[in-house]
C-alpha cells in the first residue's frame, strides 16, 4: 500500500500497517510490481484469486515514480499494469472493489465495471487498518472530493495550455474545476463534493434569510453516519460573467439513524462579493441551493457594468478552451514568452535550458548528475522520484538559486554564465579575477 508522498512529505513511521493483516483469510495475489508493471503470471495469479472469493478487492493508483515533488504529471492515467489488473480481476469476479491510493486525479474509465470505489488518498502509516474498516463497514466513510474527476485529462480546460510554456499562463481564469464543469455543462466522471457512505440523508425545511441560512438534514438509512452540508451560491447570469454557482460554506453533521438536525450557514458581503477593482456586489436575485433543494435571496449591490471583451467569449460561455487572446483582454496582460537565445542568458536561466544550446553547460549538467547520482547507488536513475526531484531542484533551478543554496562566492557562476552565452575567455577572465582576488 502506498501510505505517503516522496520528497520533503516523506517520513519514517513509527508503525505501519497493511491492509492484509486486518482482512483475516483473504487470499493475496501481488497482481503488480511496485512500479505499476505487470505480467502474465502476476495477472493469471490474481485472476485465480478473484475467481474463487465471495468478493476482489484490488488496490490500484500511482506508485512514486508517477507523482512526486519536483515534477508534473503527463498525464491522469493509472499505469497500465494497474489497468489490467482492474479489467482482469473485475472480469473475474463481479463483486469487484477497487481501493485507489493517490495523491489526486486519476482517470478512471472503468468504474462502470466494478461495484465500489474506495478513495483512500494517501492514508498514512495506520492506512491499513483504516481500509478494513471501511470495506467491513466498522467506519461509515463520509469524505467528499475536494477536485473534479474529469473522464480524461484532455477535457480539463488547461489541457493545452499547462507546461506548453516556462510560465504557468491561467488562460481559463476563475473556471477551474466545478466552475467550469457545470458552465460548460461538462460531463465528468465523479463531480467535485460527490462520495457517498453507507446510509441516506435527505434534506428538508431550506430557510434562507437575510444573514442566515437553515436546513434540516435526517438520516433516512439504517446506520449511524456523517453527511458533508455543502451550501452553493448561483448568481444571476445576466451580467458580469460568472460561475453557475459557488461554494460558500461546508459543515460535517454526525446522524443516527431516524434522526435530524438544523444546519446553519452565515451569509455576509464575501458570499456574493466579486474582485472588481475591488470586492464589489452585483445586484440581482440569487439562488441558495443545500443539496438538491434551493430558495432565492435578492441582495442589493452595485451596478456593474460589462466589459466590451466579455461578449462571446470564453469567460461568458466555457464553450471551448480558452484563447491567448482572450484572455490578454480579460487580464490586461500581453504576455510575450520567454525565447531562449544564446548571447542572451541570464542568471535567472537555468543549467537545464542553456544545456541544449551550450557546452559548459551540458557538461555541468553532466556533473550535476553524478553529483546526485552518488546518493542512490551512483545511478542516474529518472524513474526514482527523490532523484528526479533533486535533479530539478538543482540543474532545474536558477543560476541564482544554485550560487546561494551552494554557498558559492564570488563569480564562478558568472563566469559559467559567460561562457553559457559564446564568451569562453571572458568567462576564463572572471574565473582567474576571482581567483587572484580570493586567494593571492
Amino acid at each position: 500500500m502506498r501510505y505517503q508522498g516522496a520528497g520533503s512529505s516523506h517520513i519514517n513511521p513509527q508503525k505501519l500497517s497493511q491492509p492484509i493483516d486486518y482482512l483475516p483469510n483473504a487470499v493475496f495475489a501481488m497482481g503488480c510490481d511496485e512500479h505499476g508493471d505487470t505480467d502474465e503470471a502476476m495477472i493469471k495469479e490474481a485472476v485465480q484469486a478473484a475467481e474463487n472469493a465471495a468478493a476482489a478487492v484490488v488496490f490500484a493508483g500511482l506508485p512514486d515514480r508517477f507523482e512526486s515533488e519536483g515534477f508534473d504529471r503527463d498525464h491522469m492515467k493509472l499505469p497500465r499494469g494497474h489497468l489490467r489488473m482492474v479489467e482482469e480481476v473485475s472480469r473475474a469476479n463481479k463483486n469487484t472493489i477497487v481501493v485507489l491510493l493517490s495523491g489526486c486525479v486519476v482517470e478512471c474509465a472503468w468504474a462502470d465495471s466494478v461495484k465500489a470505489i474506495l478513495y483512500m488518498g494517501l492514508p498514512g502509516q495506520a492506512g491499513g487498518e483504516a481500509v478494513a474498516n471501511l470495506l467491513y463497514g466498522k467506519v461509515n466513510p463520509s469524505g467528499r472530493l475536494a477536485e473534479t474527476w474529469w473522464d480524461s485529462y484532455e477535457d480539463v480546460p488547461s489541457s493545452e495550455i499547462y507546461g506548453k510554456t516556462k510560465d504557468a499562463i491561467y488562460e481559463e481564469g476563475i473556471y477551474i474545476g466545478y466552475r467550469y464543469q457545470e458552465k460548460a455543462g461538462k460531463k465528468v466522471r465523479f463531480p467535485f463534493g460527490y462520495g457517498l457512505s453507507y446510509t441516506d440523508f435527505t434534506y428538508s425545511d431550506l430557510e434562507v434569510k437575510k444573514d442566515m441560512v437553515n436546513v434540516k438534514i435526517t438520516n433516512t438509512g439504517k446506520v449511524p453516519g456523517a453527511e458533508i452540508v455543502q451550501m452553493y451560491i448561483a448568481a444571476p447570469q445576466d451580467g458580469i460573467h460568472r460561475p453557475v454557482r459557488e461554494l460558500k460554506g461546508f459543515k460535517k453533521v454526525w446522524l443516527v439513524p431516524g434522526e435530524s438536525k438544523t444546519v446553519s450557514f452565515e451569509l455576509n458581503s464575501r458570499s456574493f462579493a466579486i474582485w472588481q477593482d475591488g470586492w464589489k456586489i452585483p445586484g440581482g436575485v440569487y439562488q441558495v441551493s443545500i443539496g438538491e433543494i434551493a430558495a432565492p435571496i435578492k441582495v442589493d449591490g452595485d451596478d456593474i457594468p460589462v466589459p466590451d471583451w466579455q461578449a462571446g467569449s470564453f469567460y461568458e460561455t466555457c464553450k471551448g478552451k480558452p484563447a491567448r487572446n482572450e484572455w490578454e483582454a480579460m487580464s490586461g496582460i500581453t504576455y510575450i514568452p520567454e525565447k531562449l537565445v544564446k548571447g542572451q542568458f541570464t542568471m535567472d536561466n537555468t543549467v537545464e535550458e542553456m544545456k541544449e544550446f551550450s557546452l559548459i553547460m551540458k557538461i555541468m549538467y553532466k556533473a550535476v548528475e553524478k553529483t546526485v547520482a552518488k546518493g542512490f547507488g551512483g545511478k542516474a536513475d529518472y524513474e526514482n522520484p527523490d532523484f528526479r526531484m533533486m535533479m530539478a531542484s538543482s540543474a532545474g533551478s536558477p543560476l541564482r538559486s544554485m550560487q546561494i543554496s551552494g554557498g558559492m562566492k564570488g563569480g564562478i557562476m558568472n563566469g559559467l554564465l559567460e561562457m553559457a552565452n559564446g564568451h569562453f575567455f571572458r568567462g576564463i577572465r572572471i574565473f582567474v579575477k576571482d581567483f587572484c582576488k580570493r586567494f593571492l
